[in-house]
């Protein structure tokens, strides 16, 4: 498959965020964007957030959750949930393991702590930041790590939780960790927040939000979003008319109708696609990058190298 030309790439961030409605394909995104940074070299890691795997089956790939498995070279990708990153945080701070059992065992240990304004979420997001800096056990040093961050809500709770601790703790680890992970969140240097959509309202009025949020409230730097399922620019308004005298003739088959009402309906749709594109870019300060509606039949893998060369193309090759 020829890749499409574009300037020279640079080096992708060390940490890559997405976030986005639930239902727009930020996971194919991920996968997508994995594979743009490991072509280019980078020791990649996809982690999804999330009650089991998904994008290892996308690679045709059984997943094993917590453990990274390989799907590609130079790609891992792994599933990180809050008992994980639990037994994972006790073991390196309370260094052994018969004192993690006596503390994070606990029966009523273990039921305070989720009640615990962030910890859950400092907990997770604390592994992910370890995984950027320091690796993993077993694959060592990591390039480039793409988190695929839960929905909107839930996504949101995980990445201000370092502020929000950082707020309320006064001093000890858990501050310590929490500013640290905060300083990780505002790197422009080394992390990169994308916003993931599709041209529709609610995806769109959402990323209006995680904007506000995220980049407004919270300072995090952020890239280009991403649209995805982009539909060609429709007809020409001669073009429109001249398929609507052709649905009128009276030489039409119930064929031919259909094909026309087909037609009349696709360009309507990348016409409502067409507003709520230029609504974001009237109301969200970032570039786009458009991506193309990817169907007809194919395979998750083919769908995920598809978008990969589109992306390949523009992202990362823009000075930061």
């Amino acid at each position: 498959m020829s890749r499409v030309p574009g300037p020279d790439p640079v080096t992708p961030p060390r940490l890559v965020v997405l976030v986005g409605k639930g239902g727009v394909g930020r996971s194919t995104m991920a996968a997508s964007l994995g594979l743009v940074a490991s072509r280019r070299g980078r020791r990649t890691l996809v982690v999804e957030v999330a009650a089991g795997p998904v994008v290892p089956g996308m690679f045709g790939v059984a997943g094993r959750g917590y453990l990274p498995v390989s799907v590609a070279p130079n790609l891992w990708t792994h599933c990180v949930g809050w008992e994980d990153a639990l037994r994972e945080y006790g073991l390196m701070k309370l260094k052994v393991r018969a004192l993690y059992r006596l503390v994070f065992e606990n029966p009523l240990v273990r039921r305070l702590l989720p009640a615990i304004p962030g910890i859950a979420e400092i907990l997770v997001f604390g592994k992910i930041a370890y995984s950027v800096t320091d690796g993993l056990p077993g694959l060592g040093h990591l390039d480039t790590v793409i988190l695929d961050a839960p929905a909107t809500g839930h996504g949101v709770s995980l990445l201000t939780a370092p502020s929000v601790v950082a707020s309320t703790v006064a001093a000890g680890p858990l501050a310590e960790d929490a500013q640290r992970l905060r300083a990780l969140l505002l790197d422009r240097v080394n992390t990169r927040f994308h916003i993931v959509t599709t041209p529709e309202e609610m995806p769109v009025a959402e990323s209006e939000e995680l904007y506000e949020i995220l980049g407004v409230s919270q300072g995090f730097p952020f890239g280009p979003i991403l649209v995805n399922q982009v539909r060609g620019k429709g007809l020409r308004p001669a073009q429109r008319d001249e398929l609507g005298l052709a649905a009128r003739s009276v030489h039409r088959t119930d064929a031919a109708c259909a094909v026309v009402s087909g037609a009349l309906f696709m360009a309507d749709r990348a016409e409502v696609q067409r507003v709520h594109i230029q609504r974001l870019r009237n109301r969200v300060p970032l570039p786009l990058i458009e991506l193309p509606d990817i169907g007809g039949g194919r395979t998750p893998r083919e769908r995920i190298e598809i978008l990969a060369d589109h992306l390949d193309a523009r992202l990362w090759r823009e000075g930061r």
